[in-house]
């Protein structure tokens, strides 16, 4: 919910001050961190009697809230960037940044796949 939610209100903000993309990158990073940190204080919820290692939901819970931080650290940084930074420095950065945050997931997808 943090992340929708960031996105609109950095949405609004964006248009207010006239640079919505980079309100919408602000706000994915304030989301992802808001889900880092619920993330970090919910605790795992235990079910007597079943084995609670398969499953998506598990993948989710073994995800670092860090990653989360981290990956709402760079958005913010993204966004506030494209405003002040030069036009070109930008997007290679962050075409670089997600192909290689893609490569990752296929990493921990693939390493935790049983065959």
């Amino acid at each position: 919910m943090f992340i929708p939610a960031g996105i609109l209100i950095g949405l609004g903000a964006g248009l207010l001050i006239g640079h919505p993309a980079s309100g919408v990158l602000v706000g994915l990073g304030l989301g992802f961190i808001g889900t880092a940190l619920a993330r970090a204080k919910a605790p795992v919820p235990a079910e007597p009697g079943t084995d609670n290692t398969d499953g998506p939901d598990n993948y989710c819970r073994k995800s670092s809230p860090v990653l989360f931080a981290l990956l709402g650290i760079f958005m913010i940084c993204l966004g506030i960037g494209i405003v002040w930074m030069p036009v070109g420095f930008w997007p290679v950065v962050a075409a670089a940044f997600l192909i290689l945050f893609g490569v990752w997931i296929l990493y921990r997808g693939f390493r935790t796949a049983e065959p």
